[in-house]
């Protein structure tokens, strides 16, 4: 048993892309040897945010949307410390979208880690900030009306100096690598993992 992972077995769906990002995220921490008592990982709601159960780590399960701030005050409270949040499209890109573009600007040391699969997949398929125009979901049945937030470019166009990341999920050597590079960088950092909702996401190849 790693000692990063607790003894809580996840409970995503069969196939979900979670599990890359739990895996190559331990692996990693395992990798640059970080100080289990000096890592904080704050969780958004969602289901990536029940890792919170899965990670043996100092955590904050945080409300929907607010996951980066509480990760902002924890690092402003201690600067030594290896903050890390992690999140969904919709927390992250939605609820919290104002947020992660202060903490961007203040180029604090966190990084951010989001689980994309543009939906809201904890409630069934709602369509995110981040589903494709034209798109029909669960509520918008007529099609997406809205474009797209695109993440990377909001950040680099806020902070040139952001590292700012797009991986594909399905390729965990990949994934962990990005996760490797965020961690190891001073400032902030944004590592969007593109997935697709074994659930619901569907809709989204049709």
């Amino acid at each position: 048993m790693s000692q990063w992972l607790s003894e809580i077995k996840p409970t995503w769906c069969p196939g979900c892309g979670d599990y890359v990002i739990l895996g190559t995220l331990k692996t990693v921490l395992e990798k640059l040897k970080l100080n289990q008592d000096q890592t904080v990982i704050v969780y958004d709601i969602g289901c990536i945010g029940n890792m919170a159960d899965f990670i043996k780590a100092w955590g904050f399960h945080s409300l929907h949307g607010r996951s980066i701030p509480t990760a902002v005050g924890i690092k402003n409270a201690n600067p030594k410390l290896n903050v890390i949040v992690i999140g969904g499209d919709g927390g992250i890109y939605g609820e919290g979208l104002g947020h992660m573009i202060a903490a961007a600007r203040l180029n604090l040391d966190i990084t951010v880690i989001v689980a994309n699969n543009q939906l809201y997949s904890l409630t069934t398929g709602q369509s995110s900030p981040t589903t494709p125009k034209g798109v029909k979901t669960k509520s918008t049945p007529k099609g997406v009306e809205s474009v797209p937030v695109l993440p990377l470019e909001l950040i680099k166009t806020v902070n040139p100096e952001a590292l700012a990341q797009r991986v594909n999920g399905s390729q965990p050597q990949a994934v962990m690598k990005a996760i490797e590079e965020a961690i190891k960088h001073q400032g902030f950092d944004l590592l969007d993992i593109n997935q697709l909702c074994v659930s619901f996401g569907k809709q989204l190849v049709q």
